[in-house]
């Protein structure tokens, strides 16, 4: 009887290391594909239910906050003339729905998810056909366009004007590069559009919400 017990005892001693080898076994891929990513910075984390990795998290947040300290520092040369106050009003209602038109949409993703947090509901489109689509089926608070689009480098402007029958009423917002925000603004608000910008900043503050 000390004898099966002895032998039992050695065989669960080397049971052991023998589950943590098959265990080893089979994590050595996840376990090498994580260090190897952690090496490259290829992590990534989900915003706004865009996958982002390290780099395009990093460079957003880069464009965010250079933006928000441009718009501190013209604030700060304001603030040498008298600042008109505005009188207090009631916080914004939540529940508003806006449209995202863009075929890149995890450029947007840190600005989406201010939005989602704010209470507002966000729907993308990846082309103008989409968008309009959209339009038909809900109905929209205000509308977020990029410019150039693989259907056309005026692509946030033609949407614009072909709104005017689909969805008249629904303010137009393009956010868009620099070049396009100074170079293409005439012809956008020509085309009805209500702020065209390269400010993320500038573009959350003139959304009807």
């Amino acid at each position: 009887m000390d004898d099966l017990a002895k032998l039992i005892s050695a065989l669960a001693a080397l049971a052991w290391p023998a589950v943590f080898a098959v265990l080893l076994v089979k994590l050595f891929g996840p376990i090498r594909a994580l260090v190897e990513s952690a090496r490259g910075r290829k992590f990534t984390i989900k915003v706004a239910g865009n996958e982002l990795t390290m780099e395009e998290a990093s460079e957003q947040q880069r464009v965010l906050l250079a933006d928000l300290q441009n718009k501190l520092a013209q604030l700060e040369k304001g603030l040498a003339s008298p600042v008109a106050v505005a009188p207090a009003t009631e916080a914004r209602p939540r529940g508003k729905r806006v449209l995202w038109v863009d075929d890149r949409p995890r450029n947007n993703s840190f600005l989406v998810a201010s939005l989602q947090d704010r209470g507002v509901q966000v729907d993308i489109a990846l082309s103008t056909t989409e968008g309009l689509e959209a339009l038909k089926q809900a109905r929209y608070d205000a509308v977020i366009s990029d410019m150039g689009r693989p259907e056309g480098e005026t692509a946030g402007i033609d949407l614009a004007l072909k709104m005017k029958t689909v969805a008249p009423g629904v303010p137009v917002f393009i956010y868009c590069g620099k070049w396009g925000a100074t170079h293409l603004r005439d012809d956008a608000l020509a085309a009805g559009v209500v702020l065209i910008t390269s400010s993320a900043s500038s573009l959350m503050a003139a959304l009807p919400l």
